[in-house]
């Protein structure tokens, strides 16, 4: 005679009607977790980045200011007597990078003295710088 075996299967304990979907919404919540702390520091970098950037920009038209003065007092090392000062004026010329640019206006102040004025861009920003130099003894 034949063993056959019997495919009923045993009854399985009652569950819970309180914890059907705890484990979803478990991962659910550690998901959003998660989600929240990279999009919190996603954007606390990007903000950290956009002030670097425009703290960069911000120094850097101090020094192209600073390259203006110094063109100008490169011109007035070569002629001392700035015949026609208007001439030594430098209009907006571009940095060496191409994106950033200086200029300066000379004039002449009180009792032999020279002023220069010179402005630098880069980025948003413009700073402007202002000289002044007597002349002589």
């Amino acid at each position: 005679m034949k063993n056959i075996q019997s495919t009923k299967r045993l009854p399985r304990p009652p569950r819970s009607k309180t914890r059907q979907g705890a484990a979803l919404m478990m991962a659910l919540f550690v998901m959003m977790v998660c989600s929240m702390i990279v999009i919190t520091i996603l954007d606390t970098q990007t903000l950290q980045f956009s002030a670097l950037r425009n703290t960069m920009d911000y120094d850097r038209a101090r020094y192209l200011a600073e390259s203006g003065i110094q063109h100008s007092l490169a011109f007035i090392e070569q002629d001392y007597d700035l015949i026609g000062i208007d001439k030594y004026d430098i209009p907006w010329t571009n940095a060496p990078d191409g994106n950033n640019q200086y200029m300066a206006d000379l004039s002449e102040g009180a009792a032999g003295t020279i002023i220069v004025s010179a402005q630098g861009r880069s980025g948003n920003f413009t700073r402007r710088l202002e000289i002044t130099i007597k002349m002589g003894g």
